[in-house]
């Protein structure tokens, strides 16, 4: 990859970039620092080991690029509470969010978090990444591959907290294109199918 390495001459050469420098070295040993995937590797196996250690289930929830993770829009002009509602989910982040990304006269993050809704899982390691479209896809509003929305990776882990079936297992976050969230019936066929 390309960026990690344009990253990492940028913290050699300019080493007073404080913030940079703290996202490039980790505070602690056995936190991952992006060094290679075998150390991914032997941190999962860490993390596994040390819950097994005292006795806890572990679930690991792979995310792609994150992407929106906010309310969603509001309708000003609805005819009533409910149709203004529509498709906003205030359990989510505020919108203010969006007012924090906006480097135009809107923001992707709003039109991705209006657009990509939808959640797909997958168990194991087995999601694509963006690939070369990185570059492209890294703001675009809609569904690409390696992308995860940050509602939907919340919301797939807090929920898998509820799933026997999610104990000790890995799965992948990622987007699917939809206007609206996944109902509860769709997060419990969504985890049986990844699950079982």
């Amino acid at each position: 990859m390309i960026f990690p390495n344009l990253m990492q001459q940028y913290i050699e050469r300019n080493p007073l970039s404080l913030s940079l420098s703290l996202l490039h070295s980790p505070p602690h040993s056995k936190v991952w620092d992006n060094s290679s995937a075998e150390a991914y590797r032997q941190y999962e196996a860490n993390v596994q080991s040390a819950a097994q250690n005292c006795g806890a289930d572990w679930t690991i929830v792979r995310a792609g690029t994150l992407k929106g993770g906010a309310c969603g829009e509001t309708n000003a002009n609805a005819e009533n509470a409910n149709e203004a509602a529509a498709k906003n989910y205030p359990q989510y982040l505020h919108q203010s969010f969006y007012e924090m990304t906006k480097n135009d006269i809107i923001t992707w993050q709003l039109l991705f978090d209006c657009n990509v809704r939808g959640v797909k899982l997958a168990r194991g390691d087995v999601m694509s990444g963006p690939g070369f479209k990185a570059v492209f896809a890294a703001t675009g509003s809609d569904e690409h591959e390696g992308d995860s929305g940050r509602c939907g990776v919340a919301e797939a882990m807090l929920r898998s907290l509820e799933v026997e079936r999610a104990a000790n297992v890995d799965f992948g976050v990622g987007t699917v294109a939809s206007r609206e969230v996944p109902s509860e019936e769709e997060w419990e066929s969504l985890f049986r199918e990844c699950l079982s």
